[in-house]
């Protein structure tokens, strides 16, 4: 059994049919925990027009993403959660491949990844990625291959409750809140991966579930590298500052910055 998590905020335009794929999964033993993080349009009306028994309403105020699917979280009932954002799409076998790996991986792993393509209005468009990262199993050498090409996205990785029990979405970070659940994650538990394309990941959607926020604070936390343990995290953590954060120095308050490095003791 499988508890499907998806955060809600103002997403009126895709809500129903992201259900609806859920619903239509070959794997059927599921429930959907939506997370209404205080919108402002008629998404959870919508939700709660659907007539299926597994389809569970949480009501909350916006707090942003990391908050919706930590009480996500906490509402699921089964020991494996599947996260979906409200905009984005599973393909039928999505949940069945999940399964799938859980079946065969659940002594090693409690990260379980399938691969996804990026959902434009032009078409859809399916990464390159090196044959010797692709195969299905045991993921070995995660930084080695993130600094690369991206291998979780959040729409289409499930994680066991008891790993997430010990590392929730950090709700501090207005920016980066996932990868830094997936850089924790891999520290201390196994990924198993599937090259099976099971999602698609809408990139023209409108905003996340997202408080407006000062990136600062997420700017100095990906700085901080106290608590990297490997070369390869660190060149992991680089690329990742040089990818997100370098196009939005601009929008910086560096006074701010100052004090809070200041303070981190760089």
């Amino acid at each position: 059994m499988i508890s499907v998590v998806i955060p809600l905020y103002n997403k009126e335009k895709y809500i129903l049919e992201t259900v609806r794929k859920v619903l239509d999964q070959t794997y059927q033993h599921f429930e959907i925990i939506i997370i209404n993080d205080g919108s402002k349009d008629k998404g959870p009306d919508i939700v709660n027009e659907i007539n299926d028994p597994r389809v569970k309403l949480f009501n909350k105020e916006n707090g942003g993403v990391s908050s919706a699917r930590n009480l996500g979280i906490e509402k699921s009932q089964y020991d494996y959660i599947a996260f979906l954002d409200a905009d984005d799409e599973w393909l039928p076998n999505h949940l069945e491949e999940i399964n799938n790996l859980i079946t065969k991986y659940k002594g090693s792993a409690d990260i379980f990844v399938t691969n996804f393509a990026r959902k434009y209005a032009t078409g859809i468009h399916i990464d390159n990625r090196k044959p010797d990262e692709l195969k299905e199993g045991i993921v070995k050498d995660y930084f080695k291959i993130v600094v690369k090409k991206g291998l979780i996205h959040t729409s289409c990785v499930c994680v066991s409750k008891k790993a997430l029990k010990m590392n929730l979405f950090d709700e501090r970070l207005s920016r980066g809140e996932d990868m830094d659940l997936w850089l924790r994650l891999s520290k201390d538990f196994g990924i198993a991966y599937s090259p099976v394309i099971t999602e698609l990941y809408l990139q023209e959607a409108e905003n996340n579930s997202r408080v407006k926020s000062d990136i600062t604070k997420s700017l100095i936390y990906y700085l901080d590298f106290s608590k990297v343990t490997s070369i390869d995290e660190k060149k992991y953590l680089k690329n990742l500052l040089h990818r997100k954060y370098a196009s939005l120095l601009k929008n910086i308050d560096f006074a701010n910055f100052i004090k809070l490095m200041i303070k981190q003791g760089f």
